[in-house]
């Protein structure tokens, strides 16, 4: 390979890193705000324990914020998890190969996920404009769901976006296996994870 091709990479690698280090702050922005609501709905189900027990007063509307809030920390931190590489996934067959072969696998399936959430974009979006041009709400307190809608087609963009750095990502690789991994999650293998969890479960015995 000629030396031209390497500082060519090395620019694609560089333009890679720049990318992922950008949509990382806005994945991590995603991210805290799923935890703040994970946080604020735990809050809220010890008010209605309370609440129902001592004051047999139970929160109106309770199920409602429930099911509109809950569609925030379930798929806001979605493009934060595909970063780390931290979504389960069959890794049988990836663990065996190595080299070019492993990053041909990886680009083929990150090329079909891309696929997939650029068709489902559309779609939630479509859900979102229905739910606001109606006025569509929850059945007790009326809360307005088109909120809720439209963080789904936000959070798949996200998504979409981080899954196509990664594709470039994996691209690289496909090119020249030998470079360092830009803008991919590095995976653990099943032994490393496995060694983890038991160092995890010997500190909390402490």
């Amino acid at each position: 390979m000629s030396s031209l091709d390497l500082e060519l990479q090395d620019r694609w690698g560089r333009g890679l890193q720049i990318a992922d280090s950008m949509l990382g702050r806005l994945e991590d922005a995603t991210n805290l705000v799923a935890g703040i609501l994970v946080f604020g709905l735990m809050l809220l189900g010890v008010s209605q324990v309370v609440s129902r027990n001592l004051f047999s007063a139970p929160i109106f509307g309770y199920i409602d914020i429930v099911e509109v809030f809950m569609v925030g920390f379930t798929i806001l931190s979605i493009a934060y998890v595909q970063r780390l590489g931290g979504h389960v996934r069959m890794e049988v067959l990836l663990s065996a190969l190595k080299g070019r072969r492993l990053w041909i696998l990886e680009l083929i399936s990150c090329t079909l996920t891309s696929v997939i959430v650029a068709v489902l974009i559309p779609g939630s979006y479509a859900h979102f404009s229905r739910a606001f041009e109606f006025g569509d709400s929850t059945m007790d307190v009326e809360l307005a769901v088109w909120p809720a809608k439209l963080v789904v087609p936000v959070a798949l963009s996200v998504l979409l976006v981080r899954l196509l750095i990664q594709l470039m990502g994996y691209a690289r690789m496909v090119r020249n296996p030998s470079l360092p991994r830009v803008a991919i999650p590095t995976s653990a293998s099943s032994a490393d994870r496995a060694k983890e969890e038991i160092a995890m479960v010997q500190d909390v015995e402490k």
